[in-house]
C-alpha cells in the first residue's frame, strides 16, 4: 500500500509553510530516516525525513521551490517495488493544499531529471549542499566540488553563493515572495508594538573592566578551545541580573503575570533569511565557556538555516547586539510573550570625570525596551543599575555566579 508523504506541522500555530525543495528524486529508493524534502515553517527551516521505506513518487501537483503548502497536503508517495502510484485524482482528493508562489521565477529551480553521464548534475552534491543552493539561489552546475570525487559540499555552495546584499543588480526590478518565516517575524514585531505597551530606557555603562576581562580571557584561551566574546560575557551577567530582578522575565497573561522558573536567553542573529533569535537555556547554570560554545553553535546553525523549532522557543529575555555596525542607542522591539529585550550598542572610549580628573573610559550604550503593562520604569532602571555593577567588575562576579545561582532562590514580587 502506498504511504503518503504529507506536509508536517513544524510549530503549534503553523498552518502553512514554504516548500524549499526535494532532497530525493522521483523513482529513487528511500529508507526510513532519509531526508526527503526541506520545508520552511514559521520560525525555522527543517529537512523532513521519511517515516517509511520505499520508492519515491513525487505527485504531479507537488510544489516547486518557493511554493506555499498547507499543513497536511500530500506531496507524494513511498511505494513498494513494482507498485503503481495512485491516480492524480486520488492523490490529492480534489485539493492538493498547494499554493503557487507569487513569483513566477523561483529563486532556485526544483530538482530535474538526471542529465547525461558526461554532465555535472545535482546528484553529485550532498543533501546539505542542495539545501544551501536552494536557499541561496545557487546553480549547482556552476559550482566546483571539493569533496571526494568532486562531490559538492555545503562549503562549496557558500563560497559560490550570490550575495544579494553585495550585488543589488541581482534583485533590482524583481518581486520576491515573502516567506512564511518573514511573515511570522512581521506579525510578531507588530504584536510587540500593538499588543504591549513598549517603553525604552537608554543607559550608558562603563565597560572598561569588561573589555579588559575579555582581553585577558582571549590571551589565556587554550588553543582550539572556546574564545569568549563580549556578548558571551554579557549574556552571563544578564542572566545573573535577571535572577535578582525576575520581574523582567514576567509574562503578561489575561488575568495574571506568569514568572518562568528558569532563565532562557534568546540571542538575536542576523541571517540571509532575516532575523532569528535562538535560545540558550538555563544560562545561570552554564559556565562562561559553555555559554561561548553553545552561542556559537546556535549562531552557526541560524546562519546555515539548520535551527529546529525547539531552539527558537521558550526564551524569557532577549539580547540584540548592533554594536558591530557602530550603532549606539536604538529601540529594540519586544518579542512577545517576553516582557523585555536589551539592545547592546558599540563600545567606544569617551572622556569621563573620575575622582576629579578627566580620563578615557570605554562606554557601553544599552537600550532596554520593556512592557509597561508588566513593570514600571523604576524596576527596569534598577535592573540596569545591577547590570552596570556587574559590568564594572566582571572578574569578581564571574567566579561566584554559578555557585550563587545554584544556592539562591528566586524572589517573585507580590
Amino acid at each position: 500500500m502506498a504511504n503518503e508523504i504529507r506536509v508536517p506541522r513544524l510549530g503549534w500555530t503553523m498552518e502553512e509553510g514554504t516548500f524549499v525543495g526535494w532532497l530525493k528524486r522521483s523513482g529513487e529508493q528511500v529508507r526510513a530516516g532519509d531526508p526527503l524534502f526541506t520545508l520552511e515553517g514559521e520560525k525555522a527551516t527543517q529537512d523532513v525525513e521519511a517515516t517509511e521505506s520505499g520508492v519515491l513518487h513525487i505527485a504531479a501537483v507537488a510544489p516547486s521551490s518557493g511554493g506555499v503548502v498547507k499543513v497536511g497536503a500530500v506531496l507524494g508517495y513511498l511505494l513498494a517495488e513494482g507498485e503503481s502510484p495512485p491516480s492524480q485524482a486520488s492523490e490529492v482528493g480534489g485539493d492538493s493544499g498547494v499554493k503557487k508562489s507569487a513569483d513566477p521565477a523561483p529563486l532556485a529551480a526544483p530538482l530535474q531529471p538526471p542529465p547525461p553521464a558526461n554532465q555535472k548534475s545535482e546528484s553529485t552534491a550532498s543533501p546539505r549542499a542542495r539545501r544551501a543552493a536552494m536557499h541561496l539561489g545557487v546553480d549547482l552546475v556552476q559550482v566546483t566540488g571539493t569533496g571526494r570525487t568532486g562531490r559538492i559540499r555545503e562549503r562549496d555552495v557558500l563560497a559560490a553563493r550570490t550575495d544579494l546584499t553585495a550585488e543589488p543588480s541581482a534583485i533590482a526590478g524583481r518581486s520576491v515572495p515573502i516567506s512564511a518565516a518573514r511573515r511570522t517575524l512581521s506579525e510578531r514585531m507588530l504584536a510587540g508594538v500593538n499588543e504591549a505597551a513598549p517603553v525604552t530606557l537608554n543607559f550608558r555603562a562603563d565597560a572598561t573592566e569588561l573589555v579588559a576581562f575579555r582581553t585577558k580571557l582571549k590571551s589565556s584561551a587554550t588553543p582550539g578551545g572556546p574564545v569568549v566574546s563580549l556578548t558571551d560575557i554579557l549574556l552571563k551577567l544578564i542572566a545573573a541580573a535577571l535572577r535578582e530582578h525576575p520581574l523582567l522575565t514576567a509574562q503578561w497573561r489575561k488575568d495574571e503575570l506568569f514568572f518562568p522558573s528558569d532563565v532562557h536567553l534568546a540571542l538575536a542573529v542576523d541571517t540571509n533569511a532575516g532575523l532569528v533569535a535562538p535560545v540558550l537555556r538555563n544560562v545561570p547554570t552554564l559556565s562562561l565557556d559553555q555559554v561561548s560554545v553553545l552561542s556559537r553553535a546556535l549562531i552557526e546553525r541560524a546562519r546555515t538555516r539548520q535551527l529546529t523549532a525547539a531552539e527558537l522557543q521558550g526564551g524569557t529575555f532577549t539580547l540584540t547586539n548592533l554594536g558591530a555596525f557602530g550603532v549606539e542607542h536604538f529601540t529594540p522591539i519586544l518579542n512577545l510573550p517576553q516582557s523585555a529585550i536589551l539592545g547592546m550598542g558599540a563600545i567606544r572610549p569617551e572622556p569621563v570625570m573620575q575622582r576629579g580628573e578627566i580620563v578615557m573610559r570605554d562606554q557601553l550604550p544599552l537600550s532596554l525596551t520593556f512592557d509597561h503593562r508588566v513593570l514600571d520604569g523604576a524596576p527596569a532602571a534598577r535592573f540596569l543599575v545591577t547590570l552596570r555593577d556587574y559590568l564594572n567588575a566582571p572578574h569578581l562576579w564571574m567566579d561566584s555566579l554559578l555557585e550563587r545561582a545554584a544556592n539562591s532562590q528566586t524572589h517573585i514580587p507580590s
